[in-house]
């Protein structure tokens, strides 16, 4: 099965400088709406928005922040971790009045190709693995740190096409079914300024792909 699956890891963190009394405050539920989207549905799209762009201009891939305005549109603001177990330092300038969204950690399962035998429900079933197995989960914004990161999991609810934002010209491949799993955040739209984001996150696993993936990554956010 090794062979047909494309499994891809990826963490980020939020520490922002700013005027929030706690942190709940400035986030999203889970169960909230936010452009008329619920909350979970933003997971499977913020997979297929990290394949909209050629690698060189990547925001996952970038160690600056220079290209964290790559593929952005409408009112949720994408920001990302790195690939596998990375330390990273950001700084990105934000339009007020986005909501900020990114995972903590997480895992993503995909066929390698088309008109693969591979399930949904294996997909949904790998993905897991590791979130399972979740060692340590630290978020904080504005110096203030989540007092419950670990409540932030979610699932991809549907399976989805990992591909399927890629302009249709481009003739991409269906990779039907995906699905992602791990510790997400919505952010409320952050006052114009300069904020501070930091998180880390280490998956616990013995055995399988990224198991003892741990990242550290921190943003300085301007908000314009």
């Amino acid at each position: 099965m090794n062979r047909l699956l494309t499994a891809v890891a990826v963490l980020a963190f939020c520490t922002c400088t700013g005027a929030s009394p706690d942190f709940t405050s400035a986030t999203v539920s889970i169960d909230e709406y936010v452009d008329g989207k619920p909350v979970a549905e933003y997971v499977n799209r913020w997979w297929q928005w990290t394949f909209t762009m050629p690698p060189e201009l990547s925001p996952v891939r970038d160690t600056s922040g220079e290209h964290c305005d790559v593929g952005q549109s409408g009112d949720v603001w994408y920001l990302a971790g790195g690939y596998g177990s990375s330390t990273i330092r950001r700084k990105c300038t934000i339009p007020y009045g986005r909501h900020l969204f990114f995972p903590v950690i997480n895992m993503v399962y995909f066929p390698r190709y088309e008109a693969s035998t591979f399930t949904c429900e294996s997909a949904k079933t790998l993905a897991a693995l590791n979130n399972d197995q979740l060692l340590d989960i630290f978020v904080e914004l504005n110096g203030v740190s989540a007092w419950n990161p670990a409540s932030t999991r979610i699932a991809s609810g549907d399976c989805f096409d990992v591909l399927g934002a890629v302009p249709r010209e481009y003739n991409p491949p269906v990779l039907f079914p995906s699905a992602t799993d791990g510790y997400w955040v919505m952010l409320k739209p952050l006052e114009r300024g300069t904020h501070r984001l930091v998180f880390r996150a280490v998956y616990g696993r013995e055995n399988g792909a990224y198991g003892k993936m741990a990242q550290d990554i921190e943003y300085d956010l301007i908000i314009e």
